[in-house]
């Protein structure tokens, strides 16, 4: 099928593409998928295509299947890590008020190293493209520090011996250090893939289907979360009982999924080669980043602020959920290894809860339900929290977390359906490229408030880590032998779940 094309002018083509008729096709070349005109665009672009002046060209499912896989592949060693992490952590010795503050490195990596390599690969001239060099630097670099995370106790042993410490405390110290870092390379890496992926998704995809691909990457990430916790409720027998032998298995399962699935974004998805693009030579990506967050937040639309408001109370609360919900179970069952599969089995139905909702929603959604669901979501996650205060048994605290998973899904569309309609407004209301000296230079404030929204996701995951960090810190004195720690966790979460429940009725549609 041939389509009459009207290029974007911030979807950058080759000189020879220039030159070429504007006539253009959607093919399958040597076995790559490639949508001509589609391959390259920054960050925040969305390529504007007609048919014949009136019709966009679409992308074929097993384009959008090849181009999402990969954040399937890396929500799978998310899910690993929310259903093991902190139970492994546990493990090799870690308090609970440490292990908080380990995890506060994620939402800190994702606050300040996330926008700095967007701008970066933004300017990239990689004969590969702009993204696909910093999605496989990620990948490497998660398949080791992953690995060396699963083994860091082994390893730093070794290290411990080399310099001669073989004190039973200097080990657990050495190992300890050796945790921190792995986990700290762990979350820097992720940034480039996890970036590199959802950018690469913005540049090839027309605007008219960017909804269908964050549908497709929706669908890839409950399935990386059920199968994620499939393997890790299961009884290894291999492990025997071992939470570190667990972990270590289920952390090399996932980076060989990890690799499969980014190979064949990488292999089937093409970018134009972006060294004949002119850039307007820019410094300080870190100074910019935070000028972009400050840009964006004054250009914001009222509805756009008040989304991102909600976002940042409403992940303030799903950080202890996300973290230690499946570890309360341990409560009400007395048998470890036991109690961690049945965390992870409750993670599982919340898993199987949130993909339905992800699956379900976006057909029977209008606008106005779209505010709806970001309304009646939350308050529901609120009240799950609170009820930690009456559940007293095992199953109860399973059909409560899989509830939650209701409000997980809404929660991993609405918000980004709000600001897709902000962005796209932006888009058509203004050409985002402007001609300076016959070349095309690259402006746009739709990266902006992507930057804002990041922020709104991060900053109050950090705050919470550290709220988290100091109950688990005034309950490790308590020597009544009763730890309801984890229960106060989600109960503070759910006071902050609480005011996003109530900024999310402010919500109004234009």
């Amino acid at each position: 099928m041939t389509y009459s094309y009207k290029p974007f002018t911030r979807a950058f083509r080759s000189p020879k593409d220039e030159a070429q008729s504007p006539t253009i096709s959607t093919t399958a070349v040597e076995h790559r998928f490639v949508a001509v005109g589609f391959n390259d665009g920054d960050c925040s672009s969305a390529a504007s295509l007609v048919e014949d002046d009136l019709q966009v060209p679409r992308l074929p499912t097993k384009s959008m299947i090849a181009l999402t896989c990969g954040i399937g592949g890396l929500r799978l060693i998310w899910s690993i890590l929310f259903s093991h992490g902190s139970a492994y952590l546990f493990s090799l010795g870690i308090t609970k008020s440490q292990s908080s503050l380990i995890w506060a490195i994620a939402p800190i990596c994702s606050a300040l190293i996330q926008p700095i390599i967007g701008a970066i690969s933004d300017i990239s001239q990689s004969c590969w493209g702009r993204r696909r060099p910093f999605i496989l630097a990620g990948t490497i670099g998660i398949a080791t520090s992953l690995t060396a995370s699963a083994w860091v106790s082994d390893i730093m042993r070794a290290v411990a011996a080399i310099f001669g410490v073989h004190s039973y405390e200097g080990i657990k110290t050495t190992t300890q250090i050796g945790t921190i870092i792995c986990i700290t390379l762990l979350n820097l890496c992720i940034q480039p893939l996890q970036s590199g992926l959802r950018a690469l998704v913005i540049d090839v995809c027309p605007s008219e289907q960017q909804s269908i691909a964050s549908a497709w990457a929706g669908r890839f990430t409950g399935i990386s979360n059920i199968l994620g916790y499939i393997l890790g409720s299961l009884p290894l027998v291999v492990s025997h009982g071992n939470e570190a032998w667990r972990f270590r298995l289920l952390s090399l399962l996932s980076v060989v999924v990890l690799v499969i699935t980014v190979l064949t974004t990488i292999y089937f998805i093409c970018e134009e080669d972006p060294r004949g693009v002119a850039y307007e030579p820019q410094k300080g990506h870190l100074l910019r980043a935070l000028r972009n967050v400050k840009d964006g937040w004054s250009s914001m639309s009222t509805q756009a602020r008040r989304v991102c408001t909600v976002q940042f109370f409403a992940w303030m609360g799903w950080f202890g959920f996300l973290f230690y919900s499946t570890l309360g179970i341990e409560r009400f069952d007395f048998l470890r290894d036991a109690s961690i599969r049945l965390d992870t089995f409750a993670s599982l139905l919340s898993a199987i809860a949130a993909l339905a909702t992800t699956v379900i929603s976006p057909h029977v959604a209008s606008p106005n339900l779209v505010v709806s669901f970001s309304e009646k979501s939350i308050p529901s996650s609120r009240f799950g929290k609170w009820r930690t205060i009456f559940i007293f048994t095992t199953n109860t605290a399973i059909l409560l977390i899989a509830l939650t998973g209701v409000s997980w899904g809404i929660t991993q569309w609405t918000p980004f359906a709000l600001l897709g309609e902000e962005i796209a407004m932006h888009q058509a209301e203004k050409d985002s490229a402007t001609e300076k000296g016959g070349q095309k230079w690259m402006s746009s404030p739709s990266g902006a408030l992507m930057g804002v929204h990041n922020a709104a996701i991060s900053i109050p995951q950090i705050l919470a880590a550290h709220g988290s960090s100091f109950i688990f810190f005034m309950f490790e004195g308590n020597r009544s032998g009763e730890d309801d720690s984890i229960a106060w966790v989600l109960r503070t979460s759910g006071v902050a779940a609480l005011v996003a429940a109530w900024l999310s009725w402010r919500l109004k549609l234009r």
